[in-house]
């Protein structure tokens, strides 16, 4: 233990009497930021891939590709027609007007223009204008970024196709209920759409990994990181067109298997979020036969009391889980605010149903410090949860950082040790998984006990990790956890 903390924090560190794993409450504040950066932190499974940019890279772009930026509102635009509107290029020369883009385009300054986390938080999407075939760009940021905080899975959440669904949707209609309007969509020709969005996905990957230089001598260290995608869908508008985003989610998701689960995106407190919210848990419930045939992520409980009614706050994760049938729950925070909610979480501890907690957005957008976030709660009624960062580049901020946060909200090693290991266990990969006991980790699937954490699996464990996507993720976690344990 002394060695570990020596090599890795320090001698400062040595305050603390030595024991069989880190007592991360003691760390101080730049001690547990070198922890976590270090920490093998298993996945990322929350990642808006439009939120994870740096403002800083957005203006470079936006510069190298000619766009413009409107000094009234703060925004980056396509043309440069409008008072106000300027060259991006012109920013450089202006470090007044950088710094108050990268403000508009993050949430780095509380209250900048009398706005809350909350509306400065979603209204930066529309500010952050990228051109298209900048996604590969994106992805190639936010992978290089895991691969420096040893982490080296991700699940991203992306939009393809978003105009040409809707108008499918527009125009079958809504039928007047779920199984009526899922077939008129499939009339209007939504599978049609699939090749597009293999073809998209194609070039998002061909660009990053061009970004990345893999397969040179000069690859950066995200080519080593695994990229799984989530069909995100909007949940503003009339039901039937985000039925459409997500009835090509499914469709992409069996002909793809680089497209592993569904979302439903956008604020949850909007006026059609919370409106068509049964709705939207019937209408994935119909696609997805309640998440038995199609892996589904929701986000749910991203609400508070200051932003929709008691009402609107008492059922959004129970439908989501019993309604949708969601494998996995975006935030989650309000859950203790719902109607029964002691039985939901007892019902989702014995399904399996994970939540994907964003502490560090939370206290942004919710305005949920991390000492009062029910992280601890859900840990203590034994729900799986585990740690992502949602906009890491509109919150400023890093994976690493919503580790050190549940350190706050009292987590110890363990529990984060578990939440990394979580983030592989309850991913979307296909095969089975290197642990018969999820969540709780002391029980190896029988073809590689006693081999976790060895250098090569052997045996019908080897037979495993080869036919397994998921076992061989969390093999080479469970490897990279060794050698960052042995530094105990």
């Amino acid at each position: 233990m002394q060695r570990f903390l020596i090599g890795l924090l320090g001698a400062a560190a040595l305050a603390a009497p030595a024991a069989a794993a880190p007592d991360l409450s003691k760390m101080g504040a730049a001690e547990l930021a070198v922890f976590m950066k270090a920490f093998p932190k298993g996945g990322e499974l929350h990642n808006h891939l439009g939120g994870g940019t740096p403002a800083e890279l957005i203006l470079d772009w936006a510069v190298e590709d000619k766009l413009c930026v409107d000094t009234a509102e703060l925004a980056i635009r396509f043309t440069c027609t409008g008072e106000g509107v300027k060259p991006a290029a012109d920013v450089r020369a202006n470090e007044a007007l950088r710094s108050a883009l990268i403000d508009s385009l993050t949430t780095r300054h509380p209250g900048f223009r009398d706005r809350s986390g909350h509306d400065q938080f979603f209204t930066a999407f529309a500010r952050r204008g990228t051109a298209p075939n900048r996604a590969g760009d994106a992805l190639a940021e936010t992978l290089n970024g895991l691969a420096r905080q040893n982490t080296f899975y991700a699940e991203m959440m992306v939009t393809p196709q978003l105009l040409a669904s809707r108008q499918l949707g527009a125009k079958a209609g809504w039928q007047g209920d779920a199984a009526k309007t899922k077939a008129a969509i499939a009339a209007a020709g939504i599978e049609k759409l699939v090749p597009a969005v293999v073809a998209d996905t194609d070039a998002i990957e061909a660009r990053a990994r061009e970004v990345m230089k893999c397969g040179t001598p000069q690859a950066t260290p995200g080519c080593q990181v695994t990229a799984r995608f989530l069909f995100q869908a909007m949940r503003q508008g009339p039901p039937e067109q985000t039925m459409a985003q997500l009835q090509l989610g499914v469709a992409a998701i069996a002909a793809d298997k680089r497209w592993v689960g569904l979302q439903l995106v956008a604020p949850e407190d909007g006026v059609e979020a919370v409106k068509y919210y049964d709705v939207h848990m019937q209408i994935v419930s119909e696609l997805t036969d309640r998440g038995r045939k199609v892996p589904v992520a929701l986000h749910a409980g991203e609400l508070t009391l200051k932003l929709v009614t008691p009402e609107a706050l008492s059922h959004h994760v129970r439908d989501a889980v019993r309604v949708a049938g969601a494998r996995r729950i975006g935030h989650g925070t309000a859950l203790p605010e719902e109607v029964g909610a002691a039985d939901t979480a007892r019902e989702m501890a014995a399904k399996g149903v994970l939540i994907e907690a964003n502490l560090v957005s939370n206290s942004v957008i919710l305005e949920v410090p991390p000492e009062q976030h029910p992280y601890a709660w859900f840990r203590r009624m034994g729900v799986p949860v585990a740690l992502s960062t949602d906009d890491s580049g509109i919150s400023r901020s890093e994976l690493a950082d919503d580790y050190e946060y549940a350190v706050r909200n009292g987590a110890t090693y363990d529990d984060l040790k578990t939440a990394a290991r979580n983030a592989i266990a309850f991913s979307f990969l296909t095969g089975d998984g290197l642990w018969s006991d999820p969540n709780v980790y002391r029980k190896p699937a029988a073809a590689c006990a006693g081999q976790i954490g060895a250098p090569e699996p052997k045996g019908a464990c080897a037979d495993l990790v080869a036919r397994s996507d998921k076992a061989r993720e969390q093999w080479r976690h469970e490897k990279l956890l060794r050698e960052f344990e042995a530094k105990f």
